[in-house]
């Protein structure tokens, strides 16, 4: 599904809610699976893809750990473990409808 995805936190650190209102929104696909991730075993990843398909690679690292943290009319909250730099940090996305 298409959303408008914002993310919450810059190296695991969490946004002030005027910081994630003005924060760069992508128009992304976003897809969720059960697969095995970095960490050598299975897990649930969220992943982007560009507006302009599948083929086109995703702006954003993968969500591995991925929960659905809150769900409202016309959004959601998507949580988990992104790997940035080699380094593991907390990461929200906020994913509005298009």
């Amino acid at each position: 599904m298409i959303f408008y995805v914002t993310r919450m936190r810059v190296k695991g650190r969490p946004l002030k809610p005027e910081q994630i209102s003005r924060g760069e929104r992508l128009q992304c696909n976003i897809r969720i699976e059960h697969e095995s991730c970095v960490q050598g075993r299975a897990s649930v990843v969220a992943k982007t893809a560009g507006s302009a398909g599948p083929q086109e690679a995703g702006p954003l690292p993968y969500l591995m750990d991925c929960q659905l943290h809150s769900m409202q009319a016309n959004g959601m909250v998507l949580s988990g473990i992104e790997e940035v730099d080699g380094v593991m940090y907390a990461q929200s996305w906020l994913c509005r409808q298009v």
